[in-house]
Order: structure tokens, then sequence, then C-alpha cells
């Protein structure tokens, strides 16, 4: 696979260029049009002469396989177009929509092929097999393995969504062919006539595998949350900065692979001068931009760090908080204080699925702060991650 990768990939190792990424998805789609031309044309050979849907129902799926390669292409040259006025943010979303596409496309085929199997079954007709059709559907097979082989091996170069879903469509096709070779077998040998009946079961796993598909393409376009490994790493680079107390409210948008946007709250210390913390922000948000490739923007969130009453009174919180379980903590704590009564703000971190309520960690947080001379009113706000 290297030697694959040096002989069509320029720069075949700098795969955080887009320029880089750009070759991996032309060529793997190329190499995918090129390979399930040539099956198609050998089982629709092998299908008309032995008169088996099953076969040409395989030989049409790998025509499908063929069309989806070539949206692949389409997919990947797109998505390498630069911005403009009216897409500020990149054309990277249509990798994407091709791997949508894809999907479609092989619903559409399941479902056609579908219908013939049942045509075939309510008027059945003579089938053949000879030794030709097991050398063409072991053929099959082996070029199958070895498409799901590359789209995977570039998949993993490029985390690509659409490649991937490329790799599970040739899975499919191993099993699908496998399928039709065991139709072969029972008719060579028994004699019976299943043909049909295992073109029919191929294109219902053609139909439910396409609905997977498309639910996979459809939610990078949707949403998704980003990857743990960019959110982990984006974390640990700003936090590596003298100055710097703590990052919340961390949000990051996908407009493609490798095309991050994010905006945080950037803690610092209180003391320290504004021109200071807007000089600390402006640096991360440069060396963020050059090394990680995301374009982040910081809200300066100044903390007071050295009066005691507080650091005291939000450990309290903390381990009050921390109480409801996995997940939970806080950020932006501070103090309002008066003569009657203090009130104290921040906000609750909570796992996204948690039932817990703002109510219930205010209950808590009074029972814990009773009787102590002091009236507190609890202000909190949700942060879920």
């Amino acid at each position: 696979m290297k030697w694959f990768k040096k002989l069509f990939i320029k720069d075949y190792e700098s795969t955080g260029r887009p320029e880089v990424r750009t070759r991996y998805g032309v060529t793997a789609g190329v190499f995918g049009i090129c390979s399930n031309a040539v099956i198609c044309a050998l089982k629709l050979a092998v299908g008309f002469v032995s008169g088996s849907v099953t076969v040409i129902a395989d030989a049409v799926n790998n025509l499908s396989d063929a069309g989806s390669s070539a949206v692949t292409v389409a997919g990947f040259k797109l998505a390498a177009r630069p911005a403009d006025r009216e897409h500020p943010y990149g054309h990277a979303r249509y990798e994407y929509i091709g791997a949508l596409v894809v999907a479609v496309i092989i619903l559409i085929v399941g479902v056609l092929l579908c219908k013939s199997s049942v045509e075939k079954i309510i008027s059945p007709e003579a089938v053949t097999v000879d030794v030709w059709t097991y050398v063409v559907l072991a053929v099959s097979v082996v070029m199958k393995l070895v498409q799901m082989w590359l789209y995977l091996d570039f998949a993993k170069s490029i985390s690509s969504g659409a490649l991937k879903a490329a790799a599970a469509d040739s899975r499919n096709d191993v099993i699908a062919t496998g399928a039709v070779l065991v139709a072969a077998v029972i008719m060579d040998v028994a004699g019976v006539n299943v043909d049909a009946y295992f073109g029919l079961a191929v294109s219902l796993f053609i139909v439910v595998s396409s609905f997977k598909y498309i639910l996979e393409a459809a939610d990078p376009l949707i949403g998704t949350r980003p990857p743990e490994e960019v959110v982990k790493t984006l974390k640990e680079k700003v936090m590596s900065y003298d100055g710097v107390i703590g990052l919340h409210d961390l949000a990051v948008h996908s407009y493609g692979e490798g095309r991050y946007f994010a905006v945080a709250h950037l803690e610092v210390p209180a003391k320290d001068d504004i021109m200071f913390a807007h000089e600390l922000a402006d640096n991360i948000e440069r060396d963020v931009d050059r090394d990680l490739h995301i374009r982040l923007t910081l809200h300066i969130d100044p903390i007071d760090d050295e009066d005691e009453e507080t650091l005291a009174l939000k450990e309290r919180c903390l381990r009050v908080v921390k109480t409801f379980g996995e997940g939970f903590s806080l950020h932006d704590f501070r103090l309002v204080k008066g003569a009657e009564h203090t009130n104290v703000l921040f906000d609750v971190e909570m796992p996204f699925e948690s039932k817990v309520t703002l109510s219930d960690i205010e209950k808590k947080l009074s029972e814990e702060l009773a009787g102590e001379g002091m009236t507190y009113y609890f202000v909190l706000s949700r942060d879920v991650k």
C-alpha cells in the first residue's frame, strides 16, 4: 500500500495538507471506477450467458459502485475549492454530500434489484452454472477485498467518512457475492433453482445497508460532536500557556474534515492587565491556527484567584456539585457580596444526558451551606458537554 501511495499520490505523507487529501480521494475514486467496471463487465457476461438473475443483480450492484466512485471523485474535487463570497467557510462539506449521494444510489439500486428478483420468483427461468461462473465470482471477491483494504487504509490516513463508507460498501459486496457463490453451488450440486431467492436476499441486504449509509452521511451535515482527539489536543494546547487558569464553554464546529472553527472562554487572573490578557488571547488564537489549523476565537473571563473566601467557597461548592456524578464540575465562579446575603454565581458543567436539574443542585448547596451566619443565594447556569 505504501508503494501504491508513493506511485500515485504526490507527497502522500503530508496528509494534513488539503491538496494531498484531495489526491487521496481522487486516487481512491479512480481505482474504484476502474476495478468496479471490470468486475461488472465480467459478471454481466457470465450472468447473461447463464441466465442467473443473482449474478446480474450483483453485476448491476458493482456498476452502481463504479458510479459511487465517480461521485466520490467529484465530491473530493468540489471539496477542494477555496472559500468564496457566498461560501466563506469553504466547500469541504461537498465530501459529505458526495457520501450521501452514494448512499441514495445504493438504496435505489437495491430497490430495483429487489423488484427484478420478485419478478423472477413469480416467473422463474432456467439457470446454468459452469466453471466460468465460479472463476468470475472468485475474482470478484478478491478484487472487492483489495478495494476494501485500500479504502480503509486511505480513510485512516485522511480521516475520511466518505472512504469509510466506500470500504463498508466493498465489505458488503464481498458478503453479497459470497451469497451468489452459495446459490451457484446449490444450483450446480443439488439442481435446485434458488437463484431468484438469493437475488432477493442480496437486494434486501443492499437496501438495509443503504439506510445505514444515509444516516452516517447525513450526520456531519446535521452537526455532530467534534472528535475527542481534536478537543483534547486543542485544550492541551491552550492550557500550556503561562497565565491561563482554565478553559470552558468550548464549542467546535466542522465545515468538513480538517476545517474546524472554535469558540471558547479563556480564564485568566483578574489582577492581570487587560492589555496583557488581550495579547495572550491573540497569541493563542494565532498559534492554534498555525499549528492545529483551527480558527479559534477566545472570550476573556477574569477569575479572582487570590480572594481566600471566594476560593474556599468555590472548593466547597465544587465538592457538592461532584457528588451528582462523573462529569459534573463548575466554572466562572464569582461572588456578589451584600450586607445580609451573598449571591453565588457559577456555571454547572454536566453530561448532556444527565437528568439532574439546577434546582436539585441549588437545594443541596443550600443544605450544605446553611447555618453559617450568611445567607447564600445561588444563581446557576447549565453547561452541558
